[in-house]
């Protein structure tokens, strides 16, 4: 079980001020009327919306019946509503049934008058509508003169016997008692049944974007933030980066499941925050909070309690601009934390393996299998004796393919001189010593805990004006500037787990809101809005200069070894050290060169599993800017004992950056492979220069756009006094994301490019003359990417897949009071609800050939990894952004293999999920409330991610049976194989049962799976990579346009497709105190169970049957028990100073259990042969 505790001890008064001033409130004033301009501005908005117009509204509702005493309705009674704080009343009647609505109420404390010829005036005074809340206050009125008036406080009921959709309301006294980790009001949402926070999804402490949560079963990213009725979504990762200050902050309404027709865009929770208002009367108050160490406690795997200095401090104030009329609410919070990160416990080399020295462990128990890694080591002479004189001092023996490492290195020592001065010398300037013992005692571990800084400013500011009886404008202001630097730049899970590598972010968040809200009659009320969002972040990295790491290109400290000096700084990609040991190539071949400027170059990314992680993060240096334009228009009308609502929401979305995702390569050791030395770590591989895979990424610029239509219309009939039907329609279109350049492609199988042609432009690799056609008919079409399109081809749009016009998403829900008295409701409902494809997925197709590359390399070295360690040479292409644009000629041959990671399908579904739940309300006392229910949802055509170009097991299992194919030591098939050639002569003997051919071209280039092989073609069998789109154009049996260098045109094809499931079943159960004598709280319990297929579209699914990755989803817990107070202490009667000290103080607390999370145990050994 996970426990997380919070416990908060504060005064009710802020710490350093509180003023105010309560002068005498007029129930009603007569407007003058508006100015001209003001005039203007209403009429704008109002024509924008009915022609532009999610449309998510803040107000609630007030409704009831009026009777007599002996319980006949009476019509016609005259009912004035007043806002408590501002003085602004309205007025309706009741209807010939006795009943009365009043629509779109803002959230407040209000009082309702009722008069009646010949029955006494009743007046209920506090009754406090809640964002999107409906209030049923039914009136009972006695006979007597009108004059005669009976007041009663009212308290909103605790029962809701009219809505059909789950959620609550986080109040104002819960924002501003419960503990807040950095004061991020989002964090509230997990007190709700049924919320979920992820694994894994906490962000810097302080963050503007708070961590992911799941919300019955829906992935992270399904949620939608409104604040004030617009957009505050990030369009990047679609979590919420308007995060107004708690202190500015009424209150905010969180549904979790079945949410009104009005309410879509996302499956999630939807959440809607309403910022506080100006008041008649001057408010305000002045704060700070400060945090340090002294009280926390250190982690359990942290050697030193981390630092942590925070001062969060702000200020509000709210009043008049005049009486009755026109109000303004500002605010001002600033945030400066100095954080200790702690980083993994990290395994690094001991002394004795930094010598090279390794007799301590196991006898290298691996093979040199192939005859270039034994050409590299005996060429090897960087320290001017060669490596095989090294070899010979320690007897061992000359360096041969096939010869065991035990032979080479007896001792288990791998001299100096055989190291490779680029490992080396990254090892001496980035990797510092043990400094944590291990579980037996030995200092093999290293931790440190370097500080970050996290600073913001914000400020807000909302207005409130009364045009008129019928008519008030608001508007609202946010503004957010954050900088961030996090000593740790880790990216999903790439990024150096030792200190040194760390990046900063800036980013800036502004929305402007506009709502013009109209009461055209007693009956009607038109809500319209315009909201603009802009976000903007730069993240970029920024080596810090230390004791343990200097600037990772330009600096060396002076007591680095002289001889390794020149080896280090040539990690930064200045071409070869290891001189003569590539022959025939030079050094510029190997050198990885970005071309983006030396700010953007540095060390890459190594990653040795098990051990340490070095180098800059994977996604690099990200400057983006995002516009979000919002048109929303609702029209609410009452017709009896119907209430209706229409809406309608446009949003046009651009979101542009430029990507630099990879762009200084990654180096991964995992092991298993061809040349593994066989030890206890892979320590001695990393020394001796060998990694098992490399990938290599170029930079784009995008220009993302978007365009959402959401309609809906809802009906609430009270079809008996206790008993409501809710329903409605909704229909959401959202269009396939774009790329304004058209920069993205996608793969269509047998089909070929029109948009660009093929030609041969470099003679480097020695394949075909410069100028050769290399287009699908030409004489190089070995090497043409057959299936890779663009849009402007035949079938291609611009957004790569269809748009979806079938959203239609129906909702019902009833709702009985079976007591008739307000005390028990049963409530169930169903829905369907869309999510559209967050813009992160186009991340996935960035850079990707021919508008950059991002191949994925096997077996190759760290000083040159384009260089295999079964002696093939592979392109380099990488020199800045590549300027492709529609009728050049592209030279496909430098792409290969082409590794692509984001191909959206031609028919693509809008993902969807099936909502519902039966639950029941019980008011167990007048302040109290139980709510048992069971809640589930089931998902389906999710976003998931598959290979379309896995290898073919069978076939390397096949080519192993080959007894004169195993026995040549420079073919062998097995783990990460597939993108390797392979030759079978005329005179190898197929066994029993043939060799299954992984491809075989058909009519058109199209592929055909072929039947196994019983003999050997006379021209032997020739095989370019394992995968059914390898080589597209190559024929096995005769090597008939098949890449002469043994190069594969394709590698992984992941493509994006809505093809996952998932399913939630729960049993939610919450108990809830209102406030009274002095104590409120809430408590939550969620038994549920998550099943899916993939919990992210990231998530990588079967490529044979994605419906074997059906398992427990990444959030499952079981069980989640969530327990909120807040407590205000008893006053003393000590009237004196003490007393004065003592009074004002709260108790308040968040408690935390729950069940853990899913174990997911992964392999990177590729034992089924998939290379995938």
């Amino acid at each position: 079980m996970r426990d997380y505790s919070k416990v908060c001890l504060v005064r009710k008064r802020s710490l350093i001020g509180n003023f105010s001033s309560e002068k005498f409130r007029r129930p009603h004033m007569h407007p003058t009327s508006s100015p001209w301009a003001t005039r203007c501005l209403v009429v704008l908005l109002w024509l924008g919306s009915c022609t532009l117009a999610v449309a998510q509204s803040t107000g609630g509702r007030i409704l009831g019946r009026v009777a007599d005493q002996t319980g006949a309705v009476l019509a016609g009674v005259n009912i004035t509503l007043l806002n408590e704080a501002t003085g602004v009343n309205r007025t309706t009647q009741t209807n010939s049934s006795g009943d009365y609505t009043f629509l779109e109420v803002q959230p407040g404390s209000y009082t309702l008058s009722f008069e009646q010829k010949g029955f006494k005036t009743n007046v209920r005074r506090s009754i406090t509508v809640e964002v999107n809340g409906v209030v049923t206050l039914n009136m009972s009125m006695a006979v007597g003169e009108t004059k005669e008036t009976v007041e009663v406080t009212s308290e909103a009921p605790l029962v809701d016997t009219t809505s059909t959709q789950l959620g609550a309301v986080v109040n104002q006294q819960a924002i501003a008692n419960l503990p807040l980790n950095a004061r991020d009001t989002y964090a509230l949402l997990q007190l709700q049944p049924g919320v979920q926070s992820q694994i894994g999804s906490d962000l810097f402490y302080g963050s503007d974007k708070p961590g992911v949560v799941s919300v019955n079963g829906g992935r992270g990213r399904s949620n939608n933030y409104s604040v004030n009725g617009g957009d505050g979504n990030d369009q990047f990762a679609n979590l919420p980066v308007v995060q107004p200050s708690p202190d500015s902050i009424q209150e905010f309404r969180v549904i979790t499941n079945t949410f009104d027709a009005e309410y879509g865009r996302n499956s999630g929770a939807v959440v809607n925050v309403v910022t506080k208002s100006g008041t008649n009367s001057l408010h305000g108050d002045v704060y700070e909070y400060f945090r340090n160490k002294v009280l926390n406690a250190r982690g359990y795997f942290d050697t030193v309690k981390p630092d942590l200095k925070q001062n969060q401090f702000g200020a509000t104030l709210g009043g008049p601009i005049k009486k009755d009329r026109s109000f303004f609410f500002g605010s001002y919070e600033g945030r400066r934390i100095i954080q200790g990160i702690s980083s993994d416990t990290v395994t690094v080399p001991t002394d004795q393996e930094r010598l090279g020295e390794f007799s301590a462990g196991s006898q290298f128990a691996g093979t040199l299998s192939t005859q270039t890694v034994a050409d590299i080591l005996t060429a090897r002479n960087w320290t001017g004796t060669p490596c095989t004189t090294a070899i010979a001092n320690l007897g061992g023996s000359a360096p041969t393919a096939g010869m065991a490492w035990a032979s080479i290195f007896p001792t288990n020592v791998i001299p100096r001189d055989c190291q490779d001065p680029v490992s080396l010398a990254l090892l001496q300037q980035y990797v510092p010593h043990a400094n944590v013992t291990d579980s037996s005692g030995s200092l093999t571990l290293f931790q440190a805990v370097p500080n970050g800084d996290n600073n913001a400013d914000q400020f807000t500011l909302r207005l409130d004006h009364r045009i008129s009886d019928r008519q008030q404008l608001n508007a609202y202001y946010y503004f957010t500037n954050h900088k961030e630097f996090d000593p740790f730049a880790k990216f999903e899970s790439g990024g150096a787990n030792l200190p040194g590598f760390g990046a900063n972010t800036n980013e800036r968040f502004q929305q402007w809101n506009l709502t013009h809200t109209w009461t055209l009659n007693n009956t009607t009320v038109n809500e319209a809005r315009f909201t603009y969002f802009r976000e903007g972040q730069l993240t970029f990295l920024h080596p810090q200069h230390t004791f343990l790491v200097t600037d990772s290109c330009s600096q060396f400290p002076n007591a680095l070894d002289s001889t390794l000096l020149a080896a280090a700084k040539n990690a930064c990609f200045n071409g070869n050290t290891d001189s003569g040991a590539y022959p025939p190539f030079t050094g510029s071949n190997f050198g990885v060169t970005p071309g983006l400027g030396a700010n953007r170059e540095g060390v890459p990314f190594i990653s040795i599993s098990g051990e340490f992680n070095l180098g800059n993060n994977l996604e690099g240096e990200i400057p983006q800017v995002g516009n979000t334009f919002q048109w929303t228009d609702n029209l609410t009308k009452t017709m009896g004992n119907h209430t209706a609502k229409l809406g309608v929401d446009l949003r046009r979305q651009r979101f542009d950056q430029t990507l630099y995702f990879d762009v200084n390569g990654e180096q991964l050791l995992f092991g298993g492979t061809a040349n593994d030395a066989g030890f206890d770590n892979l320590i001695p591989n990393y020394l001796l220069g060998m990694n098992d895979q490399y990938v290599q990424g170029s930079a784009q610029r995008e220009a993302v756009r978007t365009t959402s239509l959401y309609l809906f219309a809802q009906d609430s009939w009270k079809m008996k006094p206790n008993l409501t039907l809710n329903y409605g329609l909704r229909w959401e279109l959202n269009t396939p994301l774009t790329d304004s350049g058209h920069k993205v492609q996608t793969f269509r199988p047998g089909k070929a490019d029109t948009v660009f042609t093929c030609q041969i432009s470099s003679g480097a690799l020695g394949l075909y003359p410069v100028g050769t056609d290399c287009g699908p008919n030409g004489p190089a079409r070995s090497i043409y990417p057959l299936g890779l399109v663009v849009p402007g081809d035949k079938g291609v749009p611009a957004g790569l897949t269809q748009t979806y016009y079938k959203a239609f998403a129906p909702r019902i829900g009833i709702a009985w009071d079976p007591s008739k008295n307000g005390k028990t409701s049963i409530r169930a409902g169903f829905g369907l609800f869309y999510n559209p494809i967050e813009q992160l997925v186009l991340e996935q197709f960035s850079a990707e050939p021919p508008f950059g590359g991002s191949p994925l390399i096997n077996t190759t070295f760290i000083q040159t990894p384009f260089y295999s360690q079964y002696g093939f040479q592979f392109p380099n292409p990488f020199n800045g952004i590549l300027p492709t644009k529609a009728g050049d000629a592209v030279d496909w041959s430098v792409f290969r293999p082409i590794l692509l990671y984001g191909e959206f399908q031609p028919h693509m579904r809008t993902q969807y999920a099936e909502q519902y739940n039966f639950s029941v309300q019980r008011e167990l006392t007048r302040d109290l409330v139980l709510q048992v229910g069971y809640v589930g949802s089931q998902n389906h055509r999710l976003l998931a991610t598959h290979d379309l170009n896995y290898g073919n097991a069978q076939t390397c299992n096949d080519l192993q049976a080959i007894a004169d194919f195993n026995s040549d030591p420079n073919q062998t098939c097995g783990p990460f194989y597939a993108d390797s050639p392979y030759f079978i002569p005329a005179s190898d003997v197929i066994p029993t049962g043939g060799l299954h051919l992984p491809y075989n071209v058909g009519s058109g280039g199209l592929f055909v799976p072929a039947g196994p092989v019983s003999n050997v073609a006379p021209n032997g069998i020739t095989l370019v990579g394992l995968r059914p789109y390898s080589s597209p154009f190559c024929q096995p049996l005769t090597g008939t346009d098949c890449p002469a260098d043994g190069n594969p045109v394709f590698s992984s094809i992941f493509a994006q497709d809505t093809i996952a499931n998932a399913s939630y079943n729960s049993l939610q159960v919450s108990l809830e105190k209102r406030i009274s004598q002095g104590l409120q709280f809430q408590a939550a319990y969620t038994w549920s169970k998550s099943f899916d297929q993939a919990s992210s579209f990231e998530a990588i699914l079967n490529p044979l049957d994605p419906r074997r990755s059906r398992s427990l989803s990444q959030f499952d817990a079981r069980h989640r028990f969530v327990l909120s107070y807040v407590w205000q202490l008893p006053t003393p009667r000590d009237y004196g100073f003490s007393g004065k000290i003592a009074k004002g103080w709260d108790l308040s607390g968040i408690v935390t259990v729950q069940t853990g999370f899913p174990i997911r145990i992964t392999s990177q050994d590729d034992i089924e042969e998939m290379n995938s």
